[in-house]
């Protein structure tokens, strides 16, 4: 597999020719944005509009999918990109390229001098706009698939959501039991997971953001302007990103958003009596996954403490209906 040209000027020289054909008549400027995680991002300035490039890291893949979940969700109203371009497959660059509009303002978790009630407002609002996304099917769990030659219907790895909650389960949980987890805590994980076995059996796949925090969500001036970065998509169940969002708030804002969050979500989807318990449960599942990827890659640090924290939360809330 050819790699994606490590040489700064080499790749800014290449990002620099396909951006004059994209934008042939107006006059840019081009910068590498380094909080990109999952796909290489470049901030076009032109006039007084900003694009975004994006390069998927490897080849094979297409932003194809990925795009047309822009356009549906632009449909639905949801505040997301426009996508403005896109080729499966660059000839330069030799990966999928995405080109999108600005989401205006910044995110949240930088924007903590607006107050916590004006914060909520825009949760709110976000909510809203997170249970429209949700409302997406996706065939089968698990990533979406970049590489199926239709994007009329999204698909994913697995077939079954419990095929996708049991990928890594137990090598996660023999590696944490090695490092962080008692023999108490692991016999109380196994438990908790049998007592709600029945809800990994799943008829249908929701759509979801799938790295659904404050860094994603933007404001403008104290409004809700947009939710960027759909490089993670994926099916799963309707807990997913609302599970997320419990875990990285606390971490990120002064003010803990989560109620404000779910009065949006519930004015677009009827909820469940018990769907704290749901997302707390979904919480457990990916905790267990993000701390043993975490603690794979690097040594303990503050924020696998954090994750160990929530992830211990998690467990005591669902031991609570066990």
């Amino acid at each position: 597999m050819n790699q994606y040209p490590n040489d700064a000027s080499s790749s800014t020289k290449y990002v620099q020719t396909v951006v004059g054909r994209i934008f042939p008549s107006i006059p840019t400027h081009i910068e590498r944005v380094t909080e990109g995680v999952s796909t290489y991002v470049y901030r076009i300035t032109s006039h007084n509009e900003i694009f975004y490039l994006r390069i998927l890291p490897e080849e094979g893949p297409s932003f194809a999918p990925e795009a047309a979940v822009h356009a549906r969700l632009r449909q639905m109203q949801v505040r997301v990109p426009e996508v403005i371009y896109i080729e499966p497959y660059n000839d330069l660059l030799q990966r999928s390229i995405m080109v999108t509009t600005e989401i205006p303002g910044r995110p949240i978790g930088q924007s903590q001098e607006i107050g916590g009630e004006v914060l909520a407002e825009i949760v709110r609002e976000v909510g809203r706009d997170i249970a429209r996304i949700n409302s997406l099917t996706v065939e089968g769990f698990g990533w979406v698939k970049r590489d199926t030659p239709t994007t009329e219907v999204l698909q994913a790895e697995w077939p079954t959501y419990r095929e996708f909650a049991d990928e890594y389960w137990e090598a996660d949980m023999a590696y944490l039991a090695c490092y962080v987890l008692s023999a108490v805590e692991v016999a109380q994980l196994e438990r908790v997971r049998a007592s709600y076995d029945s809800w990994l059996d799943l008829e249908q796949g929701c759509l979801v953001h799938g790295d659904f925090d404050t860094s994603h969500i933007y404001q403008e001036h104290g409004c809700y302007s947009g939710i960027i970065d759909f490089g993670e998509i994926r099916g799963a169940d309707r807990w997913y990103d609302l599970a997320q969002f419990y875990m990285r708030d606390r971490e990120q804002l002064l003010w803990p958003l989560e109620s404000a969050l779910m009065r949006g979500y519930e004015e677009i989807v009827s909820l469940p009596a018990d769907y704290g318990l749901r997302i707390h449960f979904t919480g457990l599942l990916t905790n267990v996954r993000a701390l043993a990827r975490s603690l794979q890659k690097r040594p303990p640090n503050h924020f696998t403490q954090y994750q160990l924290k929530m992830l211990r939360e998690n467990l005591a809330m669902c031991l609570c209906h066990c």
